[in-house]
């Protein structure tokens, strides 16, 4: 599956990102094809719940770019009708005959290519938006006006058919509404999952407030729990976002329609029974109408879209979705009935300082109350709402904040922690929590996207991810080449396959151990040698006797 390939290489970009930073990642989670035991979050596909949770952000990313792409794809298919409907008009063709027949056909024309101009703009599941269309095209446009729309030039033209569609569309009924019924019931379903992912979520973290008590966060069954809560959090982070977003939307639509027909009663009131009013009058009315039609009819088409991202992300839950086995629940609500464990193992993170009340008037910290914090601040709270501590201290389980216990302001952010031991470590040192949280967010790279870090770690961005696998692959030049071992080499150069050469060797060494030199040889040696010479007399020449004659007689 694609989602799964992102998740994977995502972990190991992950890895990449840590070893360039120096970050131990625990062999847990370095990546997902380690094989562990299955006490420890391991399927027998081989995939952690770590990867599981990558995946499962993955699947929504994907799901999120498919609607947008479709969404666009069917604005490049309107567009590509419009732009054919406009060609039987353009051509040079059009209005040259004379006769009522051809004038009658040419004016077919014209609707049609009004009709396919606006139809996209018309609610969808109205069956007979094109009949309102035609209706409205027929009140402006009649087959007089032809011969003046044939002279004009074809950029005149269509410039010309683009005012009579918007025209048209300012006098179009727009009172059909599309059908909301579905997305009533989508967004019931929705509201009935999250409120099934938030007892679940209240389940996992009774057993870990329970086991926590108990056992060290190290210990192999907690670190599962802390994983599927983390899997459960985003499952219900998810859930939450689309139930937001599809009410969101069903109340801007339902907005939308309330001015509607607030617009059309005042153009009701302006027109009434009488037989002609001033351009000047209703214009604006129409054009109001049309603009907030367009609005709306925006959307209602990213509605449209919502059933296919809603089905794609809850299929992708369901499949990897943890169970709470029975002898890991906790007896009763334990999360309600005793808090967090206090810290005993201060080996993890920040070491508590010895004056906790010097070091937080000297870290610039100010206290909240619960009763003073603006709602601004309470929905806005930073790590999407959870307690750094406890991320920190307790490898990476995710607690939300106890809002009772009061907050802390710190470089304009407002941070809340889950109990009130905690507060008061992270108000001792809130600088050094937050570089022990950046790192365990590399250790725990399911947890950036929940924790709202996506910023801090751009790099680690799966949206950017995406984009590079989706991209087209880079063409090179001939001259160009990659290096041949991008790895370390362990290469001998001096090796020799050639069974000849070794001999060739061989045979040279035993050459050089005959011409060794021996311990009887001294300096003189090299003079030891015989020192009998010959001479060898040159041939008597005739012109070696006739020379000397010659010079004497002269």
């Amino acid at each position: 599956m694609a989602e799964l390939r992102l998740a994977k290489a995502f972990m190991r970009r992950v890895a990449v990102y840590a070893e360039e930073h120096a970050i131990d990642l625990a062999a847990p989670r370095s990546d997902a094809i380690d094989v562990r035991d299955s006490s420890m979050g391991i399927r027998q596909d081989g995939t952690s719940t770590a990867l599981r949770i990558v995946k499962l952000q993955a699947c929504a990313a994907l799901a999120e770019r498919s609607t947008k792409q479709q969404g666009q794809h069917e604005v490049e298919q309107q567009q590509v009708a419009a732009a054919t409907a406009l060609q039987p008009v353009l051509a040079v063709s059009f209005g040259q005959a004379d006769t009522a027949i051809a004038r009658q056909h040419d004016l077919c024309k014209v609707s049609d290519c009004i009709a396919a101009l606006l139809l996209p703009h018309i609610s969808s599941s109205s069956a007979n938006a094109r009949e309102r269309v035609q209706n409205s095209f027929a009140s402006i446009f009649s087959a007089a006006s032809l011969p003046r729309l044939a002279s004009l030039s074809k950029l005149e033209r269509e410039v010309e058919l683009k005012h009579v569609a918007d025209i048209t569309l300012e006098g179009v009924n727009v009172e059909g509404q599309m059908d909301l019924e579905n997305h009533l019931q989508l967004l019931e379903d929705t509201k009935q999952r999250c409120t099934l992912q938030q007892h679940a979520l209240q389940d996992y973290t009774d057993a870990v407030v329970h086991r926590g008590s108990s056992e060290a966060p190290q210990e192999a069954i907690m670190l599962q729990l802390t994983e599927e809560l983390a899997y459960v959090h985003q499952a219900y982070a998810l859930c939450q976002a689309l139930r937001d977003h599809l009410a969101a939307s069903l109340g801007r639509i339902g907005q939308h329609h309330r001015e509607q027909e607030q617009g059309l009663r005042e153009l009701q009131g302006l027109v009434g029974a009488a037989l002609a009013v001033p351009k000047e009058v209703v214009q604006p009315a129409f054009e109001a109408l049309g603009r907030r039609h367009l609005v709306m009819l925006a959307e209602q088409q990213q509605l449209q879209l919502q059933p296919a991202l809603v089905a794609a992300v809850t299929r992708c839950i369901d499949a990897d979705m943890p169970q709470l086995a029975k002898e890991l629940a906790a007896p009763g609500a334990a999360s309600s009935i005793m808090p967090l464990a206090p810290i005993t193992d201060d080996s993890q993170g920040p070491k508590n300082p010895i004056d906790m009340a010097a070091a937080e008037a000297a870290s610039g910290v100010v206290r909240i109350a619960a009763s003073d914090a603006p709602d601004s601040a309470i929905s806005h709270l930073s790590l999407a709402g959870f307690c750094p501590v406890s991320f920190v201290k307790r490898s990476g389980l995710l607690m939300k904040v106890d809002a009772t216990v009061g907050f802390v302001r710190y470089e304009d952010q407002h941070f809340g922690c889950a109990n009130q031991e905690f507060l008061n470590c992270f108000a001792a040192s809130p600088q050094e929590y937050m570089d022990a949280v950046m790192t365990q967010a590399v250790q725990h790279p399911a947890c950036i996207a929940l924790l709202n870090l996506q910023s801090c770690f751009r790099d680690l961005s799966l949206d950017k991810l995406i984009e590079a696998v989706e991209a087209e692959p880079e063409t090179l030049d001939g001259a160009c080449q990659t290096e041949l071992h991008p790895i370390a080499k362990h290469m001998d150069y001096n090796y020799e396959w050639n069974e000849w050469g070794h001999r060739r060797k061989a045979l040279n060494m035993v050459n050089l151990r005959q011409k060794r030199t021996h311990g009887s040889q001294t300096i003189l040696s090299h003079f030891r040698r015989e020192n009998a010479t010959q001479v060898c007399y040159r041939a008597i020449k005739v012109s070696d006797i006739v020379t000397p004659i010659i010079a004497v007689c002269l």
